[in-house]
């Protein structure tokens, strides 16, 4: 949910501004993310961040924080991994 036509155009710039994101295509069940593959720990942080920001459902980043081999991504005690885990 957006409050405002801005807000919903700062939700899609954030989106578009991460790098690993090549693509965003509207389907009926929402969003559909062509990524870059591996997805760099900083797009895939700032894709939480903006996922979480929003409250949109993380558990379909789970395969991308899988592939990180920075255990910073499956470190419990910090603030999502239970939106990814859980």
């Amino acid at each position: 949910m957006y409050y405002s036509q801005v807000d919903e155009d700062h939700f899609f710039a954030w989106l578009q501004s991460i790098p690993a994101i090549k693509k965003i295509k509207g389907t009926r069940s929402g969003l559909e993310l062509i990524v870059q593959r591996p997805f760099d720990k900083e797009s895939l942080r700032d894709l939480i961040a903006l996922m979480t920001r929003y409250n949109v459902d993380c558990r379909p980043l789970r395969p991308l924080c899988d592939e990180q081999p920075d255990e910073y991504f499956r470190r419990e005690g910090t603030y999502w991994p239970s939106a990814i885990y859980g």
